[in-house]
């Protein structure tokens, strides 16, 4: 007796109790890859392109847009500034909250562990921005140019420390 097929289209996952207000699977690394022509992309733009939901160059672009004094007119997109985060995802029109942060810095595992509501969050740590996703109960999966949906560990991270984040209240990933 095989597995039972998953339903094929919108009316019978609904039929069949399954959730039809999300898409099936978020986007991830290996679409980004693959959208860069096999090329790591790099993690500012690609933490923009998942937030937002358009394609890793329509986030170079946009963070062009935000501050063309600041990003070549071609080619990748090597290091990103927070502010030009911010300012893409409000141009894109994604509503975020700032977190407040301790004075004293946490690792990742330790700020994904002390309480942090359920949700999606942009990052940065140390060096890298990714987006975290809160599970609640301290179980959090990180999303960036090299993982999807991995829980956060010391290998996946867990040890830098947070030094900017904010709450998307809007946009693809919190309608996931």
């Amino acid at each position: 007796m095989g597995l039972p097929h998953p339903p094929t289209n919108e009316a019978s996952r609904a039929e069949a109790g399954h959730r039809t207000d999300r898409p099936a699977a978020l986007r991830g690394h290996l679409a980004l890859l693959e959208e860069n022509q096999g090329e790591t992309p790099w993690c500012g733009p690609a933490a923009l392109a998942l937030a937002t939901g358009h394609s890793y160059a329509d986030a170079g672009m946009l963070l062009r847009s935000i501050a063309p004094a600041w990003y070549p007119e071609e080619g990748p997109i090597v290091t990103a500034y927070w502010r030009d985060l911010l300012g893409a995802l409000e141009a894109a029109g994604i509503e975020y909250a700032p977190v407040a942060l301790p004075e004293k810095r946490r690792s990742l595992i330790r700020f994904a562990r002390d309480g942090l509501e359920a949700g999606w969050y942009l990052l940065r740590i140390t060096d890298h921005f990714l987006l975290l996703r809160s599970h609640g109960f301290g179980l959090a999966t990180l999303h960036d140019n090299r993982h999807t949906g991995v829980l956060v560990s010391a290998r996946t991270h867990g040890r830098r420390h947070v030094t900017h984040a904010v709450r998307l209240l809007g946009g693809p990933l919190a309608a996931a």
